[in-house]
């Protein structure tokens, strides 16, 4: 039998948190574990209460949501050997794709459920039915990942297992990925990514010595600060956010600034970053789309991309792109996803060469660069 799944409520409305516990206390696979009226109090309570799941209001006193959910993504990323706590927002703006809502999205949130305009019993009633599949779904991906990250009974070494799966070759027409060498990885990524992002790069710039472009779904302000976090993970490298005009060159890693797109461009020889301030494309900006397009178009199959985990489909069109320039296209796997929705996407596009689990991602590159290499 599973495990109750571990709710922390996080709303400064005291009436509002006992009706809605009392609610949820109705589902006998859920235990609220803590009530708290601020974010400051939900990210204390995590560090020392083991959570699976933060119910988090959007409109708060004191530390922001949004700044919430940054910090939890940050403490998520040095939890290496514990499931990251997820974030559910309820907002009393009842459109999700609010600018509010959407910022919140991009920053990490699992999922967004609109609060009732009264804290009646009824009311919250309601909207716990409505948070109920919302719940269960989440409750099955961390199922799916404690499974995946378990211990494993030993393997016949005659037999190795298979950690990752090829992607039949699309039926489209496109160019055969034929890597004469990778000259730059460029990454996408949203929802869970600052985490994933420090478990892979550790591991990446031990496969490659080429530039690495990240689009990272954040609002602006926050991009720079991760940028710094995975400097230290990579000791050696120059890391920072992307600048306009800047040369891409050897051991560099940047991170898409936020609120504009980042490209990548061939200017007389020279591969150098353009920012700009178009128009967003799947509701971000910056969008793994505009970058992955324009790998596509200043490499050729001199390139390699991935799609992390994240919500929506930003980066399936422009991994198109990279797959009919030639270049090689990774996806991360749906157990080791926050969400699947990017990776899953593009490998309902047919354009994926192989998806793989997080920690396999880096080395599963390598050999796909080794294999190309050969003779």
């Amino acid at each position: 039998m599973s495990p109750p799944l571990r709710l922390l409520l996080v709303d400064d409305s005291r009436i509002f948190r006992a009706t809605l516990q009392a609610a949820l206390e109705g589902f006998s696979w859920v235990r609220v574990v803590g009530s708290v009226f601020s974010g400051e109090k939900a990210l204390h309570f995590v560090e020392s209460s083991p959570t699976d799941l933060m119910l988090l209001d959007m409109e708060m006193p004191g530390l922001t949501s949004l700044e919430t959910l940054v910090r939890l993504q940050k403490a998520n990323g040095l939890r290496s050997s514990q499931p990251a706590v997820g974030a559910l927002l309820l907002s009393g703006q009842h459109h999700s794709q609010s600018p509010a809502v959407r910022e919140a999205m991009a920053a990490g949130a699992f999922a967004f459920v609109a609060k009732p305009a009264s804290p009646e019993e009824a009311s919250i009633q309601a909207m716990v039915e409505n948070l109920r599949p919302i719940l269960e779904r989440f409750r099955d991906r961390l199922g799916r990942l404690q499974i995946t990250s378990g211990r494993q009974p030993p393997a016949d070494p005659a037999t190795p297992p298979r950690l990752s799966r090829l992607i039949p070759t699309p039926t489209t027409q496109m160019r055969p990925a034929l890597h004469p060498g990778c000259a730059m990885v460029g990454i996408g990524v949203s929802t869970g990514g600052p985490k994933a992002l420090s478990q892979l790069i550790p591991d990446l710039i031990r496969e490659v010595n080429v530039p690495i472009v990240v689009v990272q779904h954040m609002p602006v302000g926050f991009t720079a600060s991760l940028a710094e976090s995975l400097a230290r993970l990579a000791p050696g490298w120059s890391c920072a956010e992307a600048t306009d005009g800047e040369e891409l060159s050897g051991k560099m890693l940047r991170v898409a600034p936020g609120g504009r797109h980042v490209e990548v461009r061939r200017q007389v020889g020279k591969l150098v970053v353009a920012l700009t301030d178009a128009p967003p494309e799947c509701g971000c900006r910056p969008s793994v789309n505009v970058l992955f397009r324009s790998l596509a178009q200043a490499l050729g199959p001199r390139l390699a991309v991935m799609v992390l985990t994240g919500m929506g489909n930003d980066g399936a069109a422009g991994a198109c792109e990279v797959r009919r320039a030639g270049g090689l296209v990774l996806a991360q796997d749906e157990a080791t996803s926050v969400v699947w929705g990017m990776p899953g996407s593009v490998v309902q596009m047919g354009v994926v060469h192989e998806v793989a689990p997080l920690d396999r991602l880096a080395v599963t590159l390598g050999d796909w660069l080794r294999r190309r290499a050969s003779p």
